[in-house]
């Protein structure tokens, strides 16, 4: 005799032991949702205003790293080490000269009786200036661009080693000729004044010839971010190099001495062109104002350039109505090799 069985009774699970149901799973997923397009928000943000501060750093190293360059040059301009500067007279020379004619240096003669020559340590080429300046390539139109002109401050033995540049050699010695007050070269063998005690041949120093002007490009051909560069003279012609990139725009005013006391009495952005004046001759320059619009080398997608930048005397600049970010550095410069000696004791 078989016995029916009774039907399995199911306990009810416990509620931890249920699981999700449909509902709660797709709250829970649109909640998480919410939470990882928040993150993802924020890191974006957080990014780019990394960007934005990262260019803003560059932007400022840049301006201020050209501009120091610029005003450390100038403070030695006219630096023409022991070189008699006595009964001298300074002449203009071709910015883009190569030759040793055509770089403003003149020995004395005795008969005719003639001065001795020296280029001007700082003269201005102006912005609608382009004769002559073939060696500033890619040179920004409507910029303006500074010549600065001195000796290097390190005394060296004329050897091969001086033969890439034009170096400058006085003597020390008595017994040499008194009409020949320098010796400018490229070639060592030419170099034949003595030392002080008229056996050795004394030092030379090199001639340093600089133009500091405003480039379309900082690497030519790969981009166009307007640059700071300097052509600087060698051997047999001038070598260009960029020196801070993102530079726009630049302008120079020059402190005139006209009472012959040291100190700059006018600024102008070139010469008065007033015959006879003193604001009119570039020896009488004893400082120099610079200001320089530099900008960021990246556009900040969103930003637009409203603001008008001021360049002193030259102006204003702006709006642009771009995408990058400018700002203004200013500096004035002593020229302290012109306006010493002009000093009262």
């Amino acid at each position: 005799m078989m016995h029916a069985r009774k039907p399995l009774r199911t306990r009810p699970l416990p509620r931890s032991e249920r699981g999700f149901s449909l509902i709660e799973l797709l709250v829970a997923m649109t909640v998480g949702l919410i939470l990882v397009a928040g993150l993802v928000t924020l890191f974006a943000n957080s990014s780019q205003t990394g960007n934005e501060l990262e260019k803003s750093i560059r932007q400022l190293e840049s301006g201020r790293y050209g501009l120091e360059l610029l005003t450390e040059d100038l403070s030695v301009a006219g630096y023409y080490g022991e070189v008699s500067m006595e009964g001298a007279a300074l002449k203009p020379a071709a910015p883009c000269g190569t030759g040793s004619a055509s770089l403003g240096w003149k020995n004395p003669t005795l008969a005719p009786v003639t001065p001795f020559e020296a280029p001007f340590p700082v003269t201005g080429v102006a912005k609608a200036e382009t004769t002559g300046l073939e060696c500033l390539t890619n040179r920004k139109t409507g910029t303006p661009a500074l010549v600065v002109r001195r000796l290097d401050t390190d005394r060296v033995s004329p050897g091969v080693a001086t033969n890439d540049r034009f170096h400058v050699q006085t003597s020390r010695c008595v017994s040499d000729p008194p009409d020949i007050r320098f010796v400018l070269s490229t070639n060592a063998a030419d170099f034949n004044l003595k030392d002080q005690n008229c056996t050795g041949i004394n030092l030379v120093q090199r001639y340093i010839s600089r133009i500091y002007f405003v480039a379309t490009c900082n690497e030519c051909g790969v981009d166009t971010i307007p640059t700071l560069k300097r052509a600087e003279l060698f051997t047999s012609s001038f070598v260009v190099s960029p020196l801070a990139e993102g530079v726009d725009d630049i302008a120079f005013e020059y402190g005139f001495d006209t009472d012959g006391n040291g100190g700059p009495d006018v600024y102008r952005l070139g010469l008065s062109g007033t015959a006879g004046a003193a604001d009119n001759d570039w020896s009488n320059v004893v400082g120099v104002r610079v200001h320089l619009l530099s900008r960021s080398s990246e556009p900040t997608p969103g930003f637009q350039d409203g603001k008008t930048y001021s360049l002193g005397l030259a102006g204003t600049v702006g709006p642009v109505n771009d995408n990058f970010k400018r700002r203004v550095y200013t500096a004035t410069t002593r020229l302290n090799n012109i306006a010493g000696p002009r000093e009262a004791p």
